[in-house]
């Protein structure tokens, strides 16, 4: 059994609903915030991304390196954003793909001092739970302006 088995639900089901959300939204509706809320729709999909990109790419794929850094606000609009998140998330899927599940409890290093290490299960699952949890702010946005979030 691969890993794919395990987590085909974020590819097939979590990250096809989240896009859609984001693509119901205008360029204006995106840059939106309420007063005192901290990140519009496209703030948090950058954010989403980014955490892809830290955690499994960076950090526990290694396809850059830990010194390379994350440069906020460089997506000029939607399409450039999710065609790079795309870029990444591919990288992740073919990583579940190819290896069996046995290899996701694997000790992994990771350069914080307050955690040496992490399995690639957790990694995983931190991910699509940190995607999950934004993903409800985002549609909790668009209802605020209106906009009917997919149904799930």
């Amino acid at each position: 059994m691969l890993a794919f088995d395990l987590y085909r639900h974020w590819e097939t089901d979590l990250r096809p609903f989240t896009v859609n959300a984001l693509r119901r939204m205008t360029p204006e509706q995106l840059a939106w915030k309420p007063p005192g809320w901290h990140s519009s729709a496209f703030e948090l999909a950058e954010h989403m991304a980014l955490c892809e990109w830290v955690w499994i790419y960076r950090n526990a794929l290694k396809v850059a390196p830990w010194e390379a850094r994350w440069e906020s606000g460089r997506f000029p609009d939607l399409d450039s954003l999710l065609q790079y998140w795309d870029e990444i998330h591919r990288v992740t899927v073919q990583w579940l793909k190819d290896t069996p599940i046995s290899q996701l409890g694997r000790k992994l290093p990771m350069p914080y001092p307050d955690m040496p290490w992490a399995t690639m299960d957790w990694v995983i699952y931190h991910v699509m739970e940190h995607e999950i949890h934004h993903r409800g702010q985002i549609f909790m946005l668009m209802r605020m302006q209106g906009i009917d979030p997919p149904e799930i």
